[in-house]
């Protein structure tokens, strides 16, 4: 009994240890964002300017850490001070990684953007939707590539690298999707149907990058073209996505005329189509 008590109460302090050390991450995460990614006083920005696209840039970034930290937390170790190490090491590794991912969506998923000016001056909702979007992506790529017990840093990093190039791809071909030029509507137009849209879009993609990375490590060979090969029938399912969203969910209407063909964009339209990728993204997840 006594064995069992112990044990259960240092089970509540490596909980609790955990939580410190993630809480000190998240805020680490904050501050670096707030420092040294954007350059920004978030309490005038949120609180004198009251700006709506701050806020859902910084909230995507959260989410962005707090998924990631799925794959850290999942790390075991022999002794609860390895285990420990393990968490602040891979915390770490997301922090830095996090950042990397802003920095890839400005310059190559954003890149028709100036971005900050776009979210700090203009309060560009639909630029900041977007900017969330590869955040969160971001996240649940990171929380398959540093999760399990095989592979290491170096798989790791080769998984997340191949995840943002995926990113990228999908943002560079949805235009041809869509029918319309997305990134004019969203940096000239402050169209934020269309960056809503686009950042459901890359969620979902995140979210199969995710699933077709979930498998354990075995070799390099074997477990990339494991990889590679998930990946591959996710993303082609993903793309029907759109498709059977103006077939089912809203027929007779095209949700592209609604985020562009009016005066006023159709946010509802926007959050559909989001909607639609997203779910769609966790169905074939559930499928696989």
């Amino acid at each position: 009994m006594n064995q069992t008590l112990s044990n259960f109460l240092s089970q509540i302090v490596l909980v609790g240890a955990e939580l410190l050390i993630g809480f000190a991450i998240f805020w680490v995460g904050q501050f670096t964002y707030q420092k040294l990614f954007r350059r920004v006083e978030l309490n005038l920005e949120l609180f004198v300017r009251d700006n709506p696209a701050v806020a859902i840039a910084l909230v995507g970034y959260y989410l962005g850490i707090v998924t990631a930290l799925a794959g850290a937390l999942d790390k075991t170790g022999n002794t609860w001070q390895e285990q420990l190490l393990n968490l602040i090491s891979y915390g770490a590794g997301v922090i830095v990684l996090m950042l990397v991912g802003a920095w890839v969506g400005d310059r190559f998923i954003l890149r028709r953007c100036d971005t900050a000016r776009e979210i700090l001056e203009e309060q560009n909702v639909g630029a900041a939707s977007v900017e969330a979007g590869v955040h969160i992506a971001n996240g649940l790529i990171l929380s398959a590539a540093l999760a399990g017990e095989s592979g290491g840093w170096l798989v790791g990093l080769v998984c997340w690298l191949v995840g943002m190039a995926v990113l990228i791809l999908v943002s560079s071909l949805y235009p041809r999707i869509a029918r319309y030029s997305v990134f004019g509507e969203i940096c000239r137009r402050n169209n934020p149907a269309a960056g809503v849209a686009l950042a459901g879009l890359l969620v979902a993609t995140g979210n199969v990058v995710r699933v077709a990375f979930t498998p354990d490590f075995q070799n390099w060979p074997q477990s990339f073209t494991q990889y590679l090969v998930g990946l591959g029938i996710c993303l082609l399912a993903l793309a029907a996505i759109r498709w059977i969203a103006d077939l089912v969910l809203v027929p007779g209407v095209k949700i592209s005329d609604e985020i562009v063909h009016q005066s006023v964009p159709n946010l509802g339209a926007g959050l559909i189509e989001a909607f639609a990728y997203i779910a769609g993204s966790f169905l074939i997840a559930w499928s696989l």
